[in-house]
């Protein structure tokens, strides 16, 4: 077993005593996360690295004035616990933790099943149009996101990455490590719809369609207010360097179109 990851094994052991341990990574761009298998179980080990993430140092520069993201490991690992374990017991779709070890800065939860939103958006060729089911996944985004800021939890990283969709359409959100209360509930919106359209060169009824999907869930209990702010040209701006202008633009105008009033 290589040494990096016996802090990961004491960790199962003191939920999972017996059986053959198999640890595989999983990634480590921002941080480092495990695949455990122990005989027929599975879980996620994830260990909160102390440097500088060039993606959120790039975000937060370019974004300076319009978001602000925690690059501290320590600081990472205490928002994910907390929010993790918050809006998991008031019933929103987020892993379980299983164990902690604050000293080595890990993490382990519940494995989710299924694939990342990300990989039906990209498609086999690099971009996709969104069909009925990436429809679907946007609906449940819309209202996981909303059923957060319901409770005064603004997520942070809602990009479709770190959305798991499962067969019936239904999403559970796996990082929350940029997560806080009275946070930037509009930068939430953004983040998902503009990040989304990184992955698409054209608009299209399919492209409307996913927006309007998730807007439709954020509607179900999230405040229209929000919507509008997320077409706020600071936002948009973040996004400008990946996601193709005529889309930020498509997405602009569906969000700015009159909704519903606010539900009480």
């Amino acid at each position: 077993m290589p040494e990096e990851t016996d802090d990961i094994l004491r960790l199962v052991r003191s939920v999972h005593r017996e059986g053959r341990v198999s640890i595989r990574r999983m990634g480590s761009f921002v941080n480092d996360v495990f695949l455990v298998k122990v005989d027929g179980d599975r879980y996620v080990a994830k260990r909160y690295t102390n440097w500088v993430s060039l993606k959120w140092f790039t975000l937060s520069l370019y974004g300076l004035g319009s978001v602000r993201f925690s690059i501290s490991g320590k600081r990472r690992m205490e928002a994910e616990y907390y929010f993790d374990d918050f809006l998991y017991r008031r019933g929103v779709r987020v892993p379980k933790i299983l164990g902690s070890d604050p000293r080595a800065r890990v993490i382990l939860f519940s494995h989710v099943q299924g694939e990342q939103l990300l990989a039906r958006l990209a498609g086999v060729l690099g971009f996709s149009d969104p069909g009925q089911l990436e429809r679907d996944a946007a609906y449940s985004a819309g209202g996981l996101v909303a059923s957060a800021h319901e409770l005064d939890v603004a997520l942070g990283d809602t990009k479709p990455e770190n959305f798991i969709l499962d067969r019936r359409g239904e999403v559970t959100l796996v990082d929350l490590e940029q997560a806080r209360h009275k946070g930037d509930f509009a930068w939430d919106v953004a983040e998902f719809l503009y990040y989304s359209g990184h992955y698409w060169l054209f608009h299209s009824r399919a492209v409307s369609g996913y927006v309007d999907a998730f807007i439709r869930g954020y509607l179900e209990q999230g405040d229209p207010r929000q919507l509008k702010l997320a077409a706020s040209p600071k936002y948009v701006r973040v996004f400008s360097i990946w996601t193709p202008p005529n889309i930020l633009h498509s997405i602009r105008k569906r969000l700015l179109k009159p909704q519903p009033a606010q539900r009480n």
